[in-house]
């Protein structure tokens, strides 16, 4: 099995970030106007192009004993979790990300949590399901 994280569930994500940096820069917004714009669109840019693409990118595949997590483009990174290590699963969803049918995935495992960032629902579902069966996948 393999699911992939939708554009519009990364870009829900990626607006998240966008506005956590326009928050940060309200303070900021009488002392000096123009370099706090200039740093907002930087930021915008940096949340909306390269960080949208790279959380899209994520693609979880479960195998028979293994299941593995791959993100990014440029340099991608990925984790391998034994089917029998993962000792739970949390399924996260904001009102946006119900409006666009996505959430968040948490895996735990002994030592480690992975988020699964804007993964549509039925999968996140789909998923919990078969592994909080003991890694049964038949």
């Amino acid at each position: 099995m393999e699911y992939t994280v939708p554009r519009r569930g990364a870009a829900v994500v990626s607006a998240w970030l966008a506005g956590l940096g326009a928050l940060i820069c309200l303070p900021f917004w009488k002392d000096s106007f123009v370099s706090t714009l200039m740093g907002l669109l930087l930021w915008l840019a940096v949340c909306f192009v390269i960080l949208a693409q790279r959380l899209s990118s994520c693609v979880l595949r479960v195998g028979a004993h293994h299941l593995t997590l791959r993100r990014g483009l440029l340099f991608p990174v990925t984790r391998r979790v034994p089917l029998r290590f993962v000792t739970g699963c949390h399924i996260v969803q904001s009102p946006l990300q119900r409006m666009t049918g996505t959430c968040l995935l948490f895996l735990y495992s002994s030592g480690v949590t992975t988020v699964a960032p804007g993964l549509r629902r039925a999968d996140a579902e789909a998923l919990a399901a078969r592994l909080t069966h003991g890694g049964r996948l038949s």
